[in-house]
């Protein structure tokens, strides 16, 4: 069994956030050899966080780093994404 981790990251933050967030998985069970295409949707609320102050989800402009792994530590893939 494999999971596949979608995280998200703000690139400056204009608050505090965590460096990289948790925002979509995907797990696959593969036998040894094996391989599988995995899709995971990015969507607005991938790069939202819940602003308490204005009590609701929000997105800032700006970029964001897109990581994609086995866990947060290890990162096989990565992009950058600028929200307009």
């Amino acid at each position: 069994m494999q999971c596949l981790r979608f995280i998200s990251g703000e690139e400056n933050p204009r608050i505090v956030r965590p460096v990289k967030e948790l925002k979509g998985f995907a797990r696959v069970e593969l036998k040894p050899g094996q391989t599988q295409t995995v899709t995971i949707p990015l969507t607005d609320r991938s790069f939202a966080f819940y602003d308490s102050d204005s009590k609701s989800w929000r997105s800032d402009k700006g970029a964001y780093d897109v990581l994609v792994g086995s866990s947060s530590q290890k990162i096989e893939l990565k992009a950058s994404v600028t929200l307009r």
